[in-house]
């Protein structure tokens, strides 16, 4: 895609973006499932814990020991979620942003609980249909999930790949 959202970008935003590829609110829901897998810096982070929206606080969707743990984990400049993960996946204390290693439900339902890392992500809550899909996606076993996640991506690759000197991999993100 010529464009992807923002790590801070707002719901409208989020399904502007995706609409100019004609994805459809369940597909954009699935498509960002992908981020169950992977590793969030925590410079994507910080914004919403102290200065969010320039109001010099932590964003208010933010359940408020969430923001203290993460604020905590957060204050080494080099820290990742995945160098977090063993700690902040410890369910018994309500921590939970992924497994970082299969392509589940969990990412869903950590939105459900307003402990999702990307203000972009946790938007999804904030719109009637995509909350729907998330709330879906969420209590599903997963079958549901994977096969659309599957559809979007293969509607996705049909998209023009760049290749050559006109592509580009990152391998840090």
């Amino acid at each position: 895609m010529a464009e992807i959202p923002r790590p801070n970008g707002n719901i409208n935003e989020t399904l502007r973006i995706f609409s100019l590829r004609e994805f459809d609110e369940r597909e954009r829901v699935a498509l960002l499932g992908a981020h169950n897998i992977g590793r969030i810096g925590c410079q994507f982070i910080r914004p919403r814990l102290s200065n969010f929206m320039g109001t010099g606080l932590p964003d208010p969707t933010i359940p408020p020991d969430f923001v203290e743990e993460l604020r905590r984990k957060c204050q080494d400049d080099n820290n990742t979620i995945s160098n977090m993960l063993n700690e902040l996946t410890d369910t018994s204390r309500g921590l939970s942003v992924s497994t970082g290693t299969s392509l589940d439900n969990h990412y869903y339902k950590t939105l459900m609980r307003g402990r999702e890392l990307l203000f972009a992500d946790q938007q999804l809550m904030a719109n009637e249909k995509t909350a729907a899909a998330v709330t879906d996606y969420a209590i599903d076993d997963g079958i549901i999930f994977r096969t659309q996640f599957a559809r979007a991506m293969a509607k996705m690759y049909n998209f023009g790949v760049l290749t050559g000197s006109k592509g580009e991999v990152r391998h840090s993100c």
